[in-house]
């Protein structure tokens, strides 16, 4: 009974797990990403400057995504929508498997399936199909194979490399591999120097001088791994180039939510993110104070940097939810030892049966609120339970672009342009889409888009016949004051979520 009653609680957190990564595409990059992994695999070549925009033809694009978008490109061949929707629920699926299966203990099992839904709510919010979800799992098959590396150091010499290979050719983050197992090998060499002369205060870690040879081989060849990405020097430096571009467009910067510190999101609504990170926080906080007297330092160093990290930006939070959720558990894990070891007289059995039946209810009451979109609603998400495309959507308007022959460029709002390209390229090419970096010091200029004198200079040099703008747009804000009583533009569609205007002929 309390087995089937485990294996019960677990298939439920699983259930919750897949079930948050299955919402409607609603990401607006997906459309560039798509377009750009066709590209590569029917060319075999990776773009080396801008094929996409009419405004940023030719300007350098350092394509570090190409593997990522390759595979989405195939599984929407093969299954269209809903197969990337389905590749994005096996990732997550896969991601949160191996974190729970770190430290996994069945004595305890109650205590790791709450602290991994802790993780998972830190994390739902970027379960886009961007990227950074492959960093995800990467990062979490790191943090596996360094809390289990001896008891299978050979396959963590075959898996991390090469694992270290496909993240190198696939996001920008990819760095954070080799700074984690670093961190962690520099925390084991450090407390292993304190234990022989601080015996009292730092316990020795159990390692064999086999085991360090291995260590340092296993660091040496990530570094190595690093290198093997299609852009080289460039592909390892792109995260630099990205950030050091966005602190010098400070309005763009302001604007983009995911950039923003979870500490300074105020009043927001249970079971927001940003508030299931301030509850992580002193619990993770707490389980390592509890266990001070057994601190490893390989544990301590990797925490402190991501949480460090987390602080900067609500999209680094999921990276500390992979890094301390393991050793967070393992915390919990060491001080229910402690209670049972001096209260040996009192079996933790009863309470087994109780913790892991709550669990299940818990998990079931999420996956109702999931399926029925109330998660979604509460939290002010755009996404919606599902397959297909979300409603957000400009599919009506870029249908009646489609259907319209006009003969010079479509000016559009940036954060669309992906869409339009996943629906309009190769015949046509955008204004704008996500890809900041390729653009230079036309982002820095887009205030200007406020002044129809300005964008009359726009539309002379790039010949542009028609505008899209998506209501919800910075762009949108700055434009459609102007465009609403200009006498040089029509509008000619009105959506609930677009606008087209067209130019009117002298």
């Amino acid at each position: 009974m309390k087995k089937a009653l485990r294996y019960l609680a677990i298939l439920s957190f699983f259930l919750v797990v897949i079930l948050l990564g299955w919402f409607k595409i609603v990401d607006f990059d997906v459309g560039w990403h798509m377009k750009a992994g066709e590209y590569i695999f029917s060319s075999r070549s990776i773009p080396r400057q801008d094929i996409f925009s009419y405004i940023a033809q030719g300007n350098p694009w350092v394509d570090s995504h190409w593997l990522f978008q390759v595979i989405l490109y195939l599984s929407y061949a093969l299954l269209g929508v809903s197969g990337s929707i389905m590749l994005r629920m096996l990732i997550v699926a896969a991601t949160f498997g191996l974190l729970f299966l770190t430290v996994y203990r069945k004595e305890y099992y109650p205590a790791s399936i709450l602290i991994c839904l802790l993780a998972l709510f830190m994390s739902f919010q970027r379960f886009l199909l961007r990227p950074e979800i492959f960093t995800f799992l990467f990062l979490a098959v790191f943090v596996y194979f360094a809390e289990n590396f001896s008891r299978s150091p050979r396959l963590a010499l075959i898996i991390i490399p090469i694992s270290q290979v496909l993240w190198a050719n696939m996001h920008g983050l990819h760095l954070l591999g080799g700074a984690f197992l670093g961190l962690y090998l520099l925390g084991d060499l450090l407390q292993a120097g304190l234990a022989r002369y601080l015996p009292s205060i730092f316990s020795s870690p159990q390692v064999t001088f086999r085991e360090w040879k291995q260590k340092g081989l296993l660091f040496g060849l990530t570094c190595f791994a690093l290198l093997l990405n299609a852009n080289g020097l460039d592909g390892i430096l792109y995260p630099y180039k990205i950030f050091s571009e966005l602190k010098v467009k400070p309005t763009i910067f302001s604007l983009v939510a995911e950039l923003v510190s979870p500490l300074a999101i105020k009043h927001a609504p249970f079971p927001d993110p940003s508030v299931i990170y301030r509850i992580f926080l002193p619990l993770s906080a707490l389980a390592l104070l509890f266990q001070a007297k057994r601190i490893r330092l390989a544990h301590l160093f990797p925490y402190g940097a991501f949480l460090y990290l987390s602080t900067l930006a609500i999209r680094n939070v999921p990276l500390l939810a992979i890094v301390a959720t393991p050793m967070t558990i393992r915390n919990i894990y060491g001080i229910f030892d402690f209670v049972r070891e001096k209260r040996s007289q009192v079996s933790g059995q009863p309470i087994e049966p109780i913790a892991g039946a709550g669990c299940i209810v818990l998990c079931l009451l999420i996956c109702v609120s999931i399926v029925n979109n109330s998660l979604y609603r509460r939290l002010g998400y755009l996404r919606s339970f599902g397959f297909g495309l979300s409603a957000t959507y400009p599919t009506e308007a870029v249908s009646y672009l489609r259907s319209k022959n006009i003969a010079g460029n479509i000016f559009n709002s940036s954060d669309i342009g992906g869409y339009l390209l996943w629906q309009l390229y190769p015949p046509r090419k955008v204004a704008l889409d996500g890809r900041w970096e390729v653009y230079g010091d036309f982002l820095n200029n887009i205030q200007r888009l406020a002044d129809p004198k300005y964008f009359a200079e726009l539309a002379a040099k790039y010949q542009i016949e028609a505008i899209i703008l998506y209501k919800r747009s910075w762009e949108a804000q700055l434009m459609l004051p102007w465009l609403q009583i200009s006498p040089f533009w029509q509008m000619t569609k009105d959506t609930a979520v677009a606008v087209v205007y067209e130019k009117v002929e002298e």
